[in-house]
């Protein structure tokens, strides 16, 4: 089932006009197009990650999925509801945090936060004590209910961000930079509970954006990039790679050879990029890092002259690439095709 559908969503903004595009000094005469024609389906109890570069429309088209921000043209659906003529409905499968939130009252404690919150949602008042006793639980925050939430680190500011997300029990849970500005372990924490507890046991839909690339390998069942307003990317991490093709990297481990001549020997082959460094053993070891793209493979050849010049090879392997290098290379290529 797809709890999640967007076809052709777009948004255009008008510029600024009389006086207020005065006080702006505007200089913009053409409508802009944050968004334009994204069409996604995300399904039911999956972790799907949505990357894009900063100003692509991440953030105009997650408002439009949670009911914030009105789409020009296009249709998305939460649950099956239309968020524009089934809005009500629609919210009321939605959890929303964001990585900087700002909204808290910071002289309340924790639980008396939740407890605000709560009563906004419009949850029953005989059932709300119980539930923020199992959110704090669940996130670690007992022991810190009670206390002021000024006195709070960054790491438990988003936990109670991310209980409060819970508090309604939504069956699709929007995560914005949720780890933006926690420390690793914090950060660590929030990731298994997504994963085991909100995914694995409560059986939730994560909707996830991110810059840290890591946490989408360590999530997500599949992404969406979007570029210029436009998706141009949706599956999984493996898709991704398949096209990405014609580039394969390689790492070597060598010894008794220095930098430059293990440079001369590399740079006599057609390699894209090529990185050098010690690695600090006790042993020294000349790390060999090299990408080949679209042509043939002069591992042999690399070899051959390393040991021709009396160096040896303690290890070769070839490198899967990373997501933020599968990231990077999109996006490079995607800059070169016209919209």
């Amino acid at each position: 089932m797809n709890i999640i559908e967007t076809v052709e969503l777009t948004k255009k903004y008008q510029p600024p006009k009389g006086l207020r595009a005065m006080l702006i000094k505007s200089a913009l005469k053409e409508e802009i197009t944050a968004v334009d024609k994204a069409s996604i389906v995300v399904r039911k109890g999956e972790i799907f990650g949505f990357l894009g570069p900063n100003g692509a429309g991440k953030t105009t088209f997650i408002k439009m999925l949670t009911t914030l921000l009105r789409p020009t043209s296009g249709k998305a659906y939460i649950n099956g509801f239309d968020v524009v003529e089934q809005e009500d409905e629609a919210k009321t499968s939605i959890g929303l945090v964001t990585g900087e939130e700002r909204s808290f009252y910071w002289r309340l404690s924790g639980r008396q936060n939740l407890q605000f919150f709560a009563s906004l949602y419009g949850l029953n008042q005989v059932d709300i004590p119980k539930r923020i006793d199992e959110l704090l639980k669940q996130l670690e925050l007992t022991k810190a209910a009670d206390n002021m939430f000024y006195s709070y680190s960054s790491g438990m500011k988003q936990k109670l961000a991310l209980a409060r997300g819970l508090l309604c029990n939504p069956s699709i849970l929007f995560l914005d930079e949720p780890t933006k500005s926690v420390d690793v372990m914090t950060g660590t924490s929030l990731r298994r509970f997504i994963r085991e507890k909100m995914v694995g046991e409560d059986k939730r839909t994560v909707f996830l954006t991110t810059h840290r690339l890591e946490e989408v390998e360590t999530l997500c069942d599949r992404l969406a990039i979007i570029h210029r307003g436009r998706i141009g990317f949706a599956g999984t991490i493996n898709e991704l790679k398949q096209r990405i093709v014609g580039k394969d990297r390689f790492s070597l481990h060598v010894n008794g050879i220095d930098e430059k001549t293990m440079a001369g020997i590399c740079e006599r082959h057609k390699i894209e990029s090529l990185t050098l460094k010690e690695n600090g053993k006790l042993k020294p070891e000349l790390e060999v890092g090299f990408v080949i793209a679209n042509g043939e493979n002069p591992l042999s050849s690399i070899i051959g002259g390393l040991l021709a010049k009396g160096g040896s090879l303690v290890s070769c392997s070839k490198v899967e690439p990373k997501l933020e290098e599968l990231f990077t290379d999109f996006i490079k290529e995607q800059q070169n095709v016209a919209f």
